[in-house]
């Protein structure tokens, strides 16, 4: 019956939708810094992954942070105890965590992305989901798409909380409608975020509803990526200096000195 809630909502809602610069240059010239948060994509295993489970842990004590759960692509297909016992940890130490989703830029069917929020509601204390490979188009198929998705959640749990990862600038209608509480505005490498200028509707909203996130960033040029992102309408981050299919497979070397630079004013 849920799956078939989800369906519905498309119908209900069609209506509704008719040059490379110097970080530390620029953050002189745009609004003043404040303190971010942190949104940890921790696709880490649930065995033999501990000292990193434990770092992010510590990370929650020190500053607000929203730790992504990703057992297998989605939530798998059985409850893992270890992760039941890491969630449990999470949230003692402050976290926010919310489950991972595919949606292969609204390719996927709505029944199968309903599935999967099924599945994390059963398995895991989630406070929310995370609406990966978003599309970052016009098209009102998509929109209506990502908007019924989101219904569903709420319709679920009103305070499950919804970030979705177009990981590139996207029309205001998304943000308005909305199909998301939180968006990733910029995934990317680090040479690329040199370039990154937020679109600007997003001036109207409030920063806390944009995250970025910078690959491929060394140590040196971490806190400037900060201040970058404090300046240009992030109120969240992940930097990390790994790459590849998946930089999220462990923490950023310079880590602690990343969340040091992220809670300074």
């Amino acid at each position: 019956m849920q799956i078939n809630r989800l369906m519905g909502v498309v119908g209900a809602i069609a209506g509704m939708v008719a040059c490379s610069m110097s970080f530390t240059a620029n953050a002189a010239s745009t609004a003043a810094s404040t303190a971010l948060s942190v949104t940890v994509p921790s696709y880490f295993n649930s065995t033999g992954d501990t000292a990193k489970w434990n770092t992010l842990i510590s990370t929650a004590k020190k500053v607000s942070t929203t730790a992504i759960l990703n057992p297998n692509d989605g939530p798998g297909t059985y409850q893992d105890a270890n992760f039941t016992a890491i969630v449990t940890k999470l949230h003692a130490s402050g976290a926010k965590v919310i489950g991972y989703i595919s949606t292969q830029y609204g390719k996927r069917s709505l029944s199968a992305v309903a599935a999967d929020i099924n599945k994390y509601t059963a398995f895991y204390q989630v406070d929310g989901f995370f609406i990966d490979e978003m599309t970052s188009d016009s098209t009102t198929s998509h929109i209506q798409f990502y908007q019924s998705i989101y219904n569903y959640i709420k319709g679920l749990k009103s305070t499950y909380s919804v970030m979705a990862n177009p990981g590139a600038n996207m029309p205001e209608l998304y943000a308005s409608l909305p199909t998301a509480d939180q968006f990733v505005v910029f995934e990317d490498n680090y040479k690329n975020y040199a370039k990154y200028q937020p679109a600007s509707w997003q001036a109207a909203y409030p920063k806390s509803r944009f995250v970025h996130m910078v690959l491929n960033t060394t140590a040196a040029q971490m806190p400037g990526v900060v201040q970058y992102a404090k300046t240009h309408g992030a109120g969240s981050v992940f930097i990390t200096d790994l790459k590849g299919n998946n930089p999220y497979k462990a923490m950023p070397s310079y880590w602690d000195n990343e969340v040091a630079a992220a809670i300074a004013p």
